[in-house]
């Protein structure tokens, strides 16, 4: 019997160790998950166009205050590129095709994305719910989920270094960021004002132009 037991206190002991170290090793998003089929954000359009080949289109347009062109692929994915830089700054995926990292697709449950990213507060954002997260030593790179409001399921995602809010804006302005453009601020699809607060406080984000 005290053997019997002795076992099962082994077993449990061993159980709890793999799940602490299970929890500990999950839930931080890593470099990759600014990335989009082997393209980094920041990287350069000749890095885009080895990688991800010929686009059906191209376009310019003011995207989030910036200029940027807009290269469309057959898949539907989309990657744009900072005019004034030539370097990526956006990536919008069809989520009925694409699968992050750790199996991220559509549908993923809340518990699997904060097993994934982590936790972090949910963001109103025109009507949707997103959880936003930003890449270590790169604040202005950000992936964000746009989520269900009822049970967290995920809906979208979008990874982009481009600013989401006036605040991050003018951070960026301050900061020299070169994908920043004077004139752009003029333009009539440029940027528009965003009021951004952490959920659960009842404030709404009013984003514009913001994903597909």
């Amino acid at each position: 019997m005290v053997k019997k037991m002795s076992c099962g206190l082994s077993l449990t002991l061993l159980f709890l160790c793999l799940w602490s170290t299970i929890c500990l090793a999950a839930g931080k998003v890593v470099d990759e998950d600014f990335s989009c089929k082997g393209v980094m954000l920041g990287d350069s359009e000749s890095i885009l166009r080895a990688k991800w080949g010929e686009p059906l289109y191209d376009k310019i347009v003011i995207k989030q205050g910036v200029k940027v062109k807009t290269y469309v692929y057959k898949d539907r994915s989309e990657a744009s590129i900072a005019v004034r830089t030539g370097e990526v700054v956006d990536f919008t995926v069809d989520m009925e095709k694409y699968t992050a990292r750790d199996n991220v697709r559509k549908g993923a449950t809340k518990f699997w994305l904060e097993k994934v990213y982590g936790k972090t507060n949910k963001q109103f954002i025109e009507g949707e719910y997103y959880l936003i997260y930003t890449r270590e030593n790169h604040p202005h790179q950000k992936l964000l989920l746009k989520v269900d409001g009822d049970d967290g399921h995920l809906l979208n995602l979008q990874i982009s270094s481009l600013p989401i809010d006036e605040a991050e804006r003018a951070a960026m302005a301050e900061a020299g960021d070169p994908i920043l453009l004077e004139h752009d601020r003029d333009d009539d699809n440029g940027f528009a004002g965003i009021d951004m607060s952490n959920m659960p406080q009842d404030k709404e984000v009013h984003l514009e132009g913001w994903g597909r």
